[in-house]
């Protein structure tokens, strides 16, 4: 049978409550955000901040394009471990708003080791590749253009 996302809702809010369903796992998706963008922004400040200096030949596109792509790989990377548990968290019914995360992460450790909180990084480092390399070079040529021909 197929299942509408409406019917999940529904479900979703006879189970766990009408509003607090939509919380479940907060503490997860705030550890595994708050771990991600660290790395992202910081890595991508840091990674342009370093081929101007080490590489000023450089060209500012292949740059943004370059740290973009090292800036999401790195974020997930870093991020993946926090990322595996917290999927696990939303997913169920019988999870807490707070609280059921740390159990989960010391269990998937526990039974899988190390590697298992890293289950499904390759497939997550090629998409981040070209996705962040696109996002960042997008932003930064949006940026050069505004600040060209809007804010003279």
């Amino acid at each position: 049978k197929n299942v509408t996302a409406q019917e999940i809702i529904k479900q979703m809010a006879i189970q766990q409550g009408r509003y607090k369903s939509y919380f479940i796992g907060l503490d997860a998706q705030l550890a595994r955000d708050s771990a991600f963008y660290a790395v992202f922004f910081g890595g991508y400040e840091l990674s342009v901040h370093l081929f101007r200096t080490l590489v000023p030949s450089m060209p500012d596109e292949l740059n943004y394009f370059i740290s973009g792509r090292l800036a999401g790989m790195g974020g997930w990377f870093f991020a993946m471990p926090l990322d595996v548990p917290k999927t696990n968290v939303q997913s169920r019914y019988d999870t807490h708003v707070w609280g059921s995360y740390g159990p989960e992460l010391l269990r998937i450790a526990r039974e899988r080791g190390i590697t298992g909180l890293y289950a499904g990084l390759g497939p997550t480092l090629v998409r981040a590749f070209p996705a962040n390399a696109a996002l960042f070079l997008g932003v930064e040529m949006g940026k050069k253009c505004f600040d060209q021909f809007l804010w003279r």
